[in-house]
């Protein structure tokens, strides 16, 4: 018997009625370029460097203990992903709910009438509207929580807008910010800080990175929400470890008060609780010095001080506990750009402690599903169409996280390149020989081959591997019925996004069950709760086996071969490599879907029409499907009886 305690149940009332507190506060902060390190479980290095680590800095042997705090004291996603591994097409995905080739700017740059994938590149993929898509003034987290009576606040780096150098002053960038929106942006930076060619994020060189900058002003946001009793969406976007603009030169030759608003007037350096104290901001920028072993420490131990300075503020603001605090990378940096695991796997860590207890999560995840659950969690009934899914009822949840983990697809976009992951087996499509993720392949030693790449990603166990040099996207496997499944998918999602057509948001791969959950708007308990268990099928009770005896005359001495019946098939289904009993099929909704009712006709009700099973099963060793069933092994009832099409034995 599994024993609950008190807080476990709690927990799990607090999911299903939303918390007892009100409605959470939200920050979601996504530094730039920082690597996935080591104790976060990343994926496999690359093949062309397969010793490489990321480990934790020292920090005077602390390691990073603020953000680690998320982690450990929070939620953490284990397969993780960003729907595009590049900055501005991960954090539209972010903003959103929605692959970025949905984004409005994308479409409208698209050839029309052509048969190739949109393309999603950083300067095509912009938050802002058009005559059909309303991306900035109504279809993002922003306008969804402010629309809700939520205050809404954008701190760092933007990265969704097209600014003509000629037109961009600092104020302009503010208003163009606040229009998608945010009731306050501050700290803004607009674009990178460098890129190539010397194009500086509008800077005349007087400012660089200033994280001290970036914390104040999300402190006074903080402290000024929570002091009017007002409820806040915070968007918090550090501008380091990105290597524009060298973040050592940033530290030392730069100081706290050199920001990127020509108008901001300092009285004297900012006073920051767990930074900039009262010794000043020089003084405080020579310890993160003091505390780095290299150069590559100096952004995340600054990071790190600037995750402790915003849970202290929470806290000293009384709402840390019902603040929803989601930490992620924008996209991964070992193959940064392309659509490998190095380039598309994130950390993300969710600390929520009045509504999620600390734990892991092993379902599929993405950036996409970001928006949908922080809605769920808000009860806000989301104002327009997503293609991420709420996470928020599979915590906890064992067979809504074996589906999320085994069944779910997720799918990934970048230039004219495209992949989709379902449970363990990826389906890499690469367009073209000049892509980015080609290069990567070919440089990382993984397999890029120009059109389709199925590989595994799981063990034989069906957990997915992180080995350091165990890099499964080296060779592709050959699974036929695996890669058609994905082949599939891949291809309803490209008719879904086609920017040629009427966008469609219908769920491409597997269905999920159906479950009863509360809508977004969490429900007022009444005398009537809903039931614990969902609908399912009522199974048709299979004709009898016994054969009809005449009374006429006494029964022969050998009885008549009693005729085939409808029968679940007697051996167990295979889904990847997992095993699928009728049970499991019946109790987990799955009977809608062919492939499993086919399996299990009697339990599932579709006695109907005859057909042979659709799943993978074990017979003698080997792994097969009715379509390699030979006349020979029909012989074997349970053969005859999973096969009936094949093996001439319908009803």
């Amino acid at each position: 018997m599994v024993s609950i305690n008190k807080t476990s149940l709690s927990l799990m009332l607090m999911s299903f009625f939303g918390t007892a507190y009100g409605r959470p506060n939200i920050i979601i902060m996504q530094p730039d370029d920082l690597p996935f390190l080591e104790p976060w479980t990343p994926p496999p290095n690359i093949p062309s460097n397969p010793t490489d680590t990321h480990p934790f800095p020292n920090n005077d042997g602390n390691g990073l203990p603020h953000i680690d705090s998320l982690r450990l004291n929070g939620l953490q996603m284990m397969q993780a992903y960003t729907a595009s591994p590049v900055c501005g097409t991960s954090r539209y995905s972010t903003i959103t709910g929605k692959m970025p080739s949905r984004a409005a700017s994308v479409r409208g740059l698209a050839t029309p009438n052509s048969n190739d994938p949109a393309v999603v590149t950083i300067p095509t993929t912009k938050l802002e509207d058009s005559d059909e898509q309303k991306d900035c003034s109504e279809e993002n987290l922003a306008q969804a929580f402010s629309g809700a009576g939520y205050r809404t606040g954008m701190f760092g780096k933007w990265h969704l807008t097209n600014f003509p150098d000629a037109d961009y002053t600092y104020a302009s960038a503010t208003s163009t910010v606040q229009g998608c929106g945010f009731d306050t942006v501050k700290a803004l930076y607009i674009e990178n800080l460098q890129e190539e060619g010397g194009f500086n994020s509008y800077s005349d060189g007087t400012f660089s990175h200033n994280i001290e900058w970036m914390v104040y002003e999300a402190i006074g946001f903080i402290n000024e929400t929570s002091s009017a009793g007002e409820e806040f969406f915070m968007y918090f976007n550090p501008t380091v470890p990105h290597s524009s603009n060298d973040v050592e030169v940033a530290i030392k030759d730069f100081t706290c008060t050199d920001v990127a608003d020509p108008n901001y007037a300092w009285d004297s350096d900012p006073w920051i609780k767990g930074m900039s104290e009262d010794a000043g901001c020089a003084a405080y920028r020579d310890t993160i010095v003091a505390r780095a072993d290299s150069s590559a420490d100096l952004g995340k131990i600054w990071l790190d001080d600037a995750v402790g300075a915003l849970l202290e503020a929470l806290n000293d603001a009384g709402v840390l506990e019902d603040t929803i605090f989601l930490f992620q990378e924008d996209h991964g940096m070992d193959s940064k750009g392309a659509l490998y695991e190095g380039g598309i796997r994130i950390p993300q860590f969710i600390h929520y402690p009045n509504g999620i207890a600390p734990g892991t999560f092993d379902g599929l995840v993405s950036t996409v599903d970001i928006a949908a659950t922080m809605m769920d969690y808000a009860g806000i009934v989301q104002p327009y169409n997503l293609d991420g899914k709420s996470w928020k009822d599979a915590i906890g949840n064992i067979s809504e996280e074996d589906y999320w983990k085994n069944e779910r697809c997720l799918f990934f976009e970048v230039e004219q390149d495209r992949a989709v992951r379902c449970g363990c087996y990826k389906y890499l499509d690469i367009h073209a020989n000049g892509s980015k993720t080609f290069q990567r392949g070919r440089t990382g030693g993984m397999s890029n081959s120009i059109g389709g790449n199925l590989f595994d990603l799981c063990n034989n166990a069906g957990n997915y591997v992180t080995a350091m040099q165990n890099n499964r996207e080296d060779t592709t496997v050959s699974d036929g019925d695996a890669e058609d499944e994905l082949v599939a998918a891949l291809q309803c999602h490209l008719d879904a996004t086609d920017p040629d057509s009427n966008p469609d948001y219908s769920v491409c791969g597997s269905i999920p069950p159906t479950v009863t959950t509360p809508t977004a708007s969490p429900p007022t308990p009444t005398t009537s709760q809903p039931t614990e268990s969902p609908p399912v099928a009522s199974p048709v009770t299979p004709p009898t086996t016994s054969p009809s005896i005449p009374t006429t005359s006494p029964p022969t001495e050998s009885p008549p071969t009693a005729s085939p019946v409808c029968e679940d098939a007697p051996i167990a289904g295979i889904v990847q490599r997992n095993t699928r009993t009728c049970t499991w099929i019946l109790n987990n909704n799955r009977c809608s879907r062919v492939k499993f009712s086919s399996h299990c006709q009697a339990t599932c009700g579709t006695c109907n029409t005859c057909r042979d099973s659709r799943l993978r099963f074990d017979y003698q060793g080997s792994r097969i499907q009715c379509s390699s069933v030979t006349t020979a092994m029909c012989s074997d009832d349970d053969i005859a009886k999973t096969c009936p099409e094949t093996c001439g034995t319908c009803w």
